[in-house]
């Protein structure tokens, strides 16, 4: 009963996303669900190695790496961007790979600190290598409409590859989780030392889990510079866009949960436009300050986030469910 409720109401969602850019014509609205889908995307991919306790503040990286990699290549050698899609996802990973060997063994805060250095290098490196980046200047994806060139004269088309992008994730996500590398990443998040006594690897479980984070973290990246049409340094490894804030929208919807990111992304991403471009003007840095407040708020009150807030009304609600059954 409770599954065919789950399937219809999964369905009705579905077809509802479906016909949104039919019923809001609005540009300002069709962008602003597209960014959502692209939020849900990157906060689920930076959520895979939240499964073994990982709190990485360094995914701008690869999700530069991505975009600049597909960006020259199309820019630069005339070479389509769906090549560009996979060789900005392999270089991404290759970053993944990159800073799991030296960085996989380290804790808590240490890896986060590691995480946001790396970023930053690559960030100092596209700014200096101006013969392949353009260095400030940055590189701008010329406008030819058409789906070879994955550009288009309305914002359509990209709303519906966000969204087939975010449910993409969101499965890949749900399979890792469930997968035995899941189960290994939760036993090293729960007691590193503990795991490793019953015989799990857990460095190559972290070292997988930021493989496959990365490598989807690039490949949002290529997407979604085709969307913006412009990439600079500035913005293809901004610290506040594309690492704090699938932080917050994982912190704030729930770390390690499924769920968690994709509530936290739809509640997160509105207001941090709002934040961004309103509270930006009126003070440079005030809406890091509200970010700053709702975290400690978040962390204090509901440390587990808005997913553990539902987690009772789910267990009454399916052991309503399984009494019915009985009777």
């Amino acid at each position: 009963m409770r599954t065919n409720k789950l399937i219809i109401a999964t369905a009705i969602l579905m077809l509802g996303l479906l016909v949104v850019p039919v019923f809001f014509t609005s540009t300002f609205i069709l962008h602003m669900f597209t960014l959502v889908f692209f939020y849900i995307a990157l906060t689920a991919a930076w959520n895979i190695p939240a499964f073994g306790g990982k709190f990485s503040l360094g995914h701008a990286a690869f999700f530069g790496l991505g975009g600049y990699t597909a960006a020259i290549l199309y820019v630069k050698c005339g070479i389509s961007p769906y090549i560009g899609m996979f060789a900005g996802t392999f270089v991404a990973m290759l970053g993944g790979v990159i800073l799991s060997f030296p960085l996989v063994r380290l804790k808590g805060p240490f890896f986060t600190l590691a995480s946001i250095a790396f970023a930053e290098v690559l960030r100092m490196v596209a700014v200096d290598w101006r013969s392949l980046t353009n260095g400030s200047v940055g590189i701008n994806i010329p406008f030819k409409p058409g789906w070879l060139n994955l550009t288009f004269t309305s914002g359509m088309p990209f709303y519906y590859i966000a969204m087939g992008l975010a449910i993409a994730v969101i499965l890949l996500s749900w399979w890792i989780r469930s997968s035995s590398l899941g189960y290994h990443l939760r036993a090293a998040a729960a007691d590193e030392d503990a795991a490793k006594a019953l015989g799990i690897n857990t460095a190559k479980s972290h070292f997988l889990g930021l493989m496959w984070s990365s490598g989807l973290t690039g490949l949002i990246g290529v997407l979604y510079v085709f969307y913006n049409y412009v990439l600079e340094p500035g913005s293809g490894f901004s610290m506040d866009r594309f690492s704090l804030q699938p932080a917050m929208n994982g912190i704030i919807g729930g770390m390690g949960t499924i769920w968690g990111p994709v509530i936290g992304a739809i509640i997160m991403t509105p207001l941090g436009e709002f934040l961004r471009f309103y509270l930006g003007t009126i003070q440079q840095g005030l809406n890091f300050v509200v970010y700053g407040l709702m975290l400690i708020a978040v962390v204090n009150f509901v440390p587990g986030g808005i997913v553990s807030l539902m987690e009772p009304w789910f267990k009454k609600k399916k052991s309503g469910d399984s009494s019915a059954a009985d009777n």
